[in-house]
């Protein structure tokens, strides 16, 4: 079976993108897998701050295992079978690693709108992927 990679950060775009790709995955028959990475950089230092970095990214897949079980509760597409997974690493990347298994069809995202100058300043997930991915990018407002 077909499935369809929803990245989910928890912004109000992505889930939007996520009910949107459940709509798809619902028409055409796939699955849907919704992935969030937890990323902390790190930066080489103290052992202690390392440990601390690790800690933090260990709280932070906890917290988006249950972001995405509300994102998926609140999906009501009849027979659309919702896997979840929390992975670590940079997003775009992390997401994009993914995106080449075979079963994945499409990736969706969604996309917050913000400026070009927003943008260069803090990077765009959705932006970095289109441009990395080795499947087609759905990208939702």
């Amino acid at each position: 079976m077909k499935q369809i990679l929803v990245g989910i950060d928890g912004s109000k775009e992505s889930r939007s993108a996520a009910d949107f790709a459940a709509h798809l995955a619902h028409a055409g028959g796939e699955k849907l897998l919704l992935v969030s990475a937890a990323y902390v950089e790190q930066a080489f230092g103290a052992p202690e701050l390392m440990a601390r970095a690790r800690s933090w990214e260990a709280e932070e897949s906890k917290l988006l295992g249950k972001m995405l079980d509300e994102v998926a509760a609140g999906i009501h597409e009849p027979g659309v079978q919702i896997e979840k997974k929390v992975v670590t690493g940079p997003p775009a990347a992390t997401i994009a690693e993914l995106a080449q298994a075979e079963d994945v069809e499409l990736v969706v995202v969604g996309h917050r709108g913000r400026g070009a100058i927003a943008r260069a300043l803090t990077g765009s997930v959705a932006d970095r992927l289109v441009q990395i991915s080795p499947k087609p990018v759905l990208i939702c407002r």
